[in-house]
Parts: structure tokens; sequence; C-alpha cells
């Protein structure tokens, strides 16, 4: 099984952009959030600090994996995808109160250039329960 995710609060790609928001399979969940506006292709006008960025971006993969029955209580990896090394603290204040202290996933960052005006992206991997 692999069923593509799209949810409304995530970033919302149309068919000029070849990824998905998320991919679900009967064990996992990838997903990868942006603050990504489709209308202007850039950067969302509500993402006027790397920590309002962060905010979309988390809230967003929150949904996409709460689509796939999975949570951020769920991710085992993270990588963090950010425009400059200067957002990293203002980033990092953010991301970490999304996870229990002591229960955050292994994660990555890298300093890289990211499209459409965005300064942060993040992508994730995620356990899913197994139903029977």
């Amino acid at each position: 099984m692999r069923r593509i995710i799209r949810v409304p609060q995530g970033p919302q790609y149309d068919d000029s952009y070849p990824l998905s928001q998320g991919v679900e399979t009967e064990t996992m969940v990838f997903a990868n959030g942006m603050a990504f506006d489709n209308d202007t292709r850039t950067r969302m006008a509500a993402a006027a600090s790397i920590a309002d960025e962060t905010r979309i971006v988390l809230d967003a993969l929150t949904a996409i994996l709460a689509d796939a029955g999975s949570s951020l209580a769920d991710v085992v990896k993270t990588t963090v995808y950010l425009a400059d090394r200067a957002f990293y603290d203002e980033m990092n204040s953010v991301y970490r109160t999304y996870w229990a202290p002591g229960e955050f996933p292994t994660r990555a960052t890298v300093y890289v250039g990211i499209g459409s005006e965005c300064r942060v992206e993040i992508d994730v991997v995620a356990v899913k329960e197994v139903r029977s």
C-alpha cells in the first residue's frame, strides 16, 4: 500500500511541482513541509520571522501525519533545511516545543538554498502502529 497525503493545512503544490505533502505506507509516513504559498509561489506572508515559519511548517507536518493516523510523537527522523546558519537558534527555539523534553527524534540540520524564498523546510519519517 502506498497513499499520497494531501491536507488543506499543508503546502498546496499544484501540478507544476512534482512532489507530495506526504506518502503513507503500511508502517511508515514520509512528509515534508515548508511555508509555501502556491498563489504567489513564494514564502507565505504569515511567515514573517523564522519562528513563524518554523511553526507553520511543524503545524503542517502535524496535520499531514494526523491524516495518516500518526503524530509528531511517532517521528523517528527529521531533516531541517535552513537557508542560513543564522536562523538556527530561532528555528531550534520553536522546534523544541513540538516534542516532550527527552523525546526528540534524531535530526540532521543542513544549510542549503531553499526555493520560493522559503527559509525553513523540514522533512520527517514517522512510524505507524500496524493495525490488524
